[in-house]
């Protein structure tokens, strides 16, 4: 492999953080970096790329000094522009043109994961920021307004979701209309719309659309690891989540329809109490076998095990 071009996000670090949709294959050579699409086509970035995320009909990078660059649909601020005009389908628009995301004074990004309609980005503080489609609370901000859309709601303006007294995060996962954190302390913390018990707290209420339901108040996810065992790493799908254990087992829980969850049914899980925790089964990987990194799609699920196998 050429010192001058080389794949610079690893594929486990992508498979395990990465939120519901597709990650591409980042390319790195001393012009900077491309975004190579299933076609062959490829878009210039113009900067060493740490990360990649792609939410729905946007696309955003985590550049090699910790800035992070939105690009594609823009109707709701997922982007973090400070407008709502798409960017990227114009060449004039990309390379050093393409503006960074405002994130407050003095903070750089590790880490970024795109959902449906809005973005998340965990900061080298460990705090957490997201913008885009307010609804249903995806952005954790206790309200449904849009965050992004003007240059007003970014910056020092754009608050960190209230994880709880203390708590930061150690990785993201977002999916359709829903975000989830595992925290410093291994726990995880979901919010956003819960139709389908995806938040994983034993009803169907949304989270973080209101005052008081985010930080201490908002309960962590009950997984019922063994004594011993702590989460690693989380996936979000459309309406569905994964958590994969330091055991290497992984529970599914959100919409069952058409398997996702892995449970041999299309029963949802986490809609009702006393679905999670103990109650809810690991998903059956193999005889011995144990799973290394996690990644949900919008409607289906995939694990890397442990011999190499997908």
């Amino acid at each position: 492999m050429s010192a001058r071009r080389h794949t610079i996000i690893a594929f486990t670090t992508i498979i395990a953080l990465t939120g519901m949709f597709s990650v591409r294959r980042v390319v790195a050579d001393s012009s900077g970096a491309s975004v190579t699409r299933a076609d062959g086509s490829s878009t210039q970035i113009s900067a060493l790329t740490r990360w990649l995320a792609t939410g729905e009909q946007h696309t955003c990078v985590v550049l090699d000094d910790g800035t992070l660059k939105c690009f594609g649909s823009n109707s709701v601020g997922q982007i973090g522009s400070g407008g709502m005009v798409a960017l990227g389908d114009s060449a004039a628009e990309m390379g050093d043109a393409l503006v960074a995301v405002r994130l407050g004074t003095g903070r750089t990004v590790r880490a970024v994961s795109a959902g449906a309609l809005h973005t998340c980005a965990l900061l080298d503080d460990a705090s957490v920021k997201c913008f885009g489609e307010g609804a249903k609370g995806r952005l954790g901000s206790g309200a449904e307004d849009d965050l992004g859309r003007s240059s007003a709601s970014l910056g020092d303006a754009l608050l960190p979701v209230d994880l709880g007294a203390g708590r930061t995060a150690l990785s993201l996962a977002t999916g359709g209309a829903h975000t989830c954190a595992v925290l410093d302390n291994a726990s995880v913390k979901c919010w956003g719309d819960n139709g389908d018990g995806q938040l994983g707290l034993g009803d169907t209420a949304a989270r973080g659309d209101a005052a008081g339901e985010m930080g201490d108040a908002l309960a962590t996810v009950d997984l019922g690891w063994p004594s011993g065992v702590t989460t690693r790493a989380i996936a979000a799908g459309d309406v569905h989540t994964c958590a994969l254990s330091s055991a290497g087992s992984i529970k599914c829980w959100g919409s069952g329809a058409n398997g996702r969850l892995g449970s041999g049914d299309e029963d949802s899980r986490g809609d009702e109490p006393g679905e999670m925790g103990a109650s809810l089964a690991v998903i059956s990987l193999g005889t011995g076998r144990r799973a290394v990194a996690l990644t949900a799609g919008g409607q289906h699920t995939c694990a890397l095990l442990d011999n190499a196998a997908v």
